[in-house]
């Protein structure tokens, strides 16, 4: 039976799907970390207004424009003995490294100072190391996995699967660190470190045991990549630009930064969100059957599915007041839509990179996540940014010591908490629909190309 299960293509072996799930999980860690409470920690605990925290953070996503479009290029040219994606794998040590930075300043510091230091630190944690390591994923991925789409979408359900899981565990074990350790700025540093040291030890597991496969790129011409086929690539494949849209709602919405002042002061007790995330272990049971229901209605139909679910937990979040109970039933179903977009991303970047195939392009594995890339960085630091609009909107006080907050100021942030992503969801829901022709047409090629194999081979 274990011959048998080697010999099938089809099969994934589970060591070497952890193997290749260690980076993701590092990555997720330093989301995590990064994107929940870098806002709360620059505003509460160095002071630094919470618009100008988001101000910082979005005006870094200027340099990511820059490098996301050279990032695609470069991995799409490069041609190694370790192969085309892997070589990038290893700017993961760079992404934990400048997290633990990112929670090292000193309240005594000047403004200027702290600004400084939180956006250089972010902007190398996002718009270097994770712009490296992302515009190689699905380059690595294709070829760890021999172009293998059925071993690939088992990755992304199964590999999902064990990402979330940690994730969660890091939610529900992360607040209480912070509530124990952080309480002061040395104690944020050190309650960050506790994470990021064995962050950086498993995140480099991939990169040491997972090779490419050489038979991938055996009988592809390796032409160059410029920025001329990047410019018909924006302008002939519309796809590029409704999954840019659709990463730009989804990381927006998934990055608001507003979960710890929402069980702060609406809930009463940030620890509430270490069982918010223990409740969240309740849907890994669904990730299990991604592929059934992705076999039966596809991938964007899926997505749409859960995005109507999800709308209908934020409305009773929003109308739950201080019941916590209530809360975390809207909790569970407002996260289902971002199950599969999380873990689905590489598959939506190989049907865009199928039709550029179709309309004449090279595939440009790389060059073709350049917008989806740029859009989520971009919809990573938006939501801090809007948080802070929405939050100063609503007469938020951004300082230490600080008891209370107003009725205007509570307001905007159930607001931010649930509706705003009502909003984002909608646009998700669009862009899917718009997607699933894709979908269909692919689905037609494959099945003209198996009914006729000898017009295929031409």
């Amino acid at each position: 039976m274990k011959k048998k299960k080697e010999m099938d293509e089809n099969h994934l072996s589970f060591k070497k799907l952890l193997l290749w799930k260690s980076s993701d999980v590092s990555a997720a860690w330093v989301n995590v970390i990064a994107l929940t409470y870098l806002s709360v920690y620059a505003s509460d605990t160095l002071g630094i207004d919470i618009r100008l925290v988001g101000t910082l953070l979005l005006a870094s996503k200027i340099i990511d424009a820059i490098t996301d479009l050279f990032a695609g290029i470069l991995v799409d040219n490069t041609h190694t003995k370790w192969g085309k994606g892997r070589p990038y794998e290893i700017a993961i040590v760079g992404e934990t490294l400048c997290t633990l930075l990112m929670f090292a300043a000193s309240p005594s510091w000047s403004l200027a100072a702290k600004c400084v230091w939180l956006f250089v630190t972010y902007m190398f944690t996002y718009s270097i190391f994770a712009t490296l390591r992302n515009a190689a994923n699905v380059p690595y991925t294709i070829r760890a996995f021999s172009n293998n789409k059925v071993v690939i979408r088992k990755v992304a359900s199964y590999g999902g699967i064990i990402t979330m899981a940690t994730s969660i565990l890091l939610s529900i074990v992360f607040p209480i660190i912070v509530s124990k350790v952080a309480t002061s700025a040395a104690g944020w540093t050190a309650a960050v470190a506790i994470v990021m040291v064995p962050a950086t030890l498993i995140g480099v597991l991939r990169f040491i045991f997972i090779k490419e496969d050489p038979k991938v790129d055996a009988e592809a011409i390796q032409e160059p990549i410029r920025f001329k086929e990047l410019a018909l690539l924006f302008r002939k494949n519309k796809y590029v630009w409704f999954f840019a849209f659709m990463m730009l709602a989804f990381n927006l919405m998934t990055n608001l930064a507003v979960s710890t002042y929402y069980f702060k002061w609406i809930l009463g007790n940030i620890g509430f969100l270490s069982v918010f995330s223990a409740i969240s272990m309740l849907t890994l049971p669904v990730m299990a059957i991604f592929p059934k229901i992705m076999q039966k209605l596809g991938m964007c139909r899926m997505i749409i599915l859960f995005a109507i679910m999800s709308i209908v937990g934020y409305i009773i979040i929003f109308f739950a007041g201080t019941n916590v109970y209530i809360v975390m039933i809207g909790g569970v179903l407002s996260s289902l839509a971002t199950l599969p977009l999380s873990y689905y991303g590489v598959l939506f970047i190989m049907n865009i990179c199928d039709y550029n195939e179709i309309i004449g392009l090279p595939r440009m594995d790389g060059s073709s996540q350049i917008l989806s890339n740029l859009s989520s960085k971009v919809g990573a630091a938006l939501g801090s940014f809007v948080t802070g609009i929405v939050l100063a909107a609503g007469g938020y006080v951004s300082a230490s010591g600080v008891s209370e907050q107003s009725a205007s100021a509570l307001l905007s942030i159930r607001a931010d908490y649930a509706l705003i992503p009502i909003l984002l969801l909608f646009i998700i829901i669009i862009c899917c629909k718009e997607f699933e022709k894709l979908e269909k047409l692919l689905a037609e090629k494959k099945a003209a190309e198996a009914s006729n194999p000898e017009t295929a081979a031409q």
